[in-house]
């Protein structure tokens, strides 16, 4: 099996791509585990305890603000829901990133439809509230999944493209 190597400028911006969206995958799992074994009291405290100091500084500071706020709301239902959509999220980006750097065709067409899918989800929450975060995310999300469209034709097109995942 033969791990994916970039040839050119634009092969190299799309493995950082995907290097990107793995390390982002693995941190929303990690993220998971804390939510999962951590209780969300020990959380809101210890954000408290780390935003202390800026909220006294700026009691209008937007992050620190935002983050109270986010482990205040943080109950039962918040957090089981958090829980299964960082794993959710997490679990499809590994199973997407892993595949399309060990060159797996599969690994494109599902790669595309996931993130699709959570754009779609982002582009609702944008919506809803918009977020100047959450659009950058998502414009960087149109470039990714154009990148792997790209890719994809190229894998696709050569007569040794894998269709089988072993």
């Amino acid at each position: 099996m033969s791990w994916y190597h970039p040839s050119t400028l634009l092969d190299k911006i799309f493995e950082a791509g995907i290097l990107i969206k793995g390390i982002h995958g693995a941190l929303e799992f990690l993220g998971g585990l804390i939510l999962f074994f951590v209780s969300p009291d020990v959380i809101h405290q210890f954000v408290v305890w780390t935003t202390q100091r800026e909220v006294l500084e700026d009691p209008n500071d937007k992050i620190a603000n935002i983050l109270l706020g986010l482990t205040h709301h943080l109950n039962g239902g918040n957090r089981i829901f958090l829980i299964a959509y960082l794993w959710v999220h997490a679990l499809t980006k590994l199973i997407a990133v892993i595949g399309i750097l060990r060159n797996i065709l599969w690994a494109y067409p599902f790669s595309l439809i996931t993130l699709g899918l959570f754009m779609l989800y982002q582009m609702y929450h944008i919506y809803l509230r918009f977020s100047v975060g959450l659009t950058l995310i998502t414009l960087f999300d149109v470039f990714i999944l154009w990148l792997i469209w790209r890719e994809y034709g190229i894998v696709k097109a050569r007569p040794t493209a894998k269709t089988e995942a072993s």
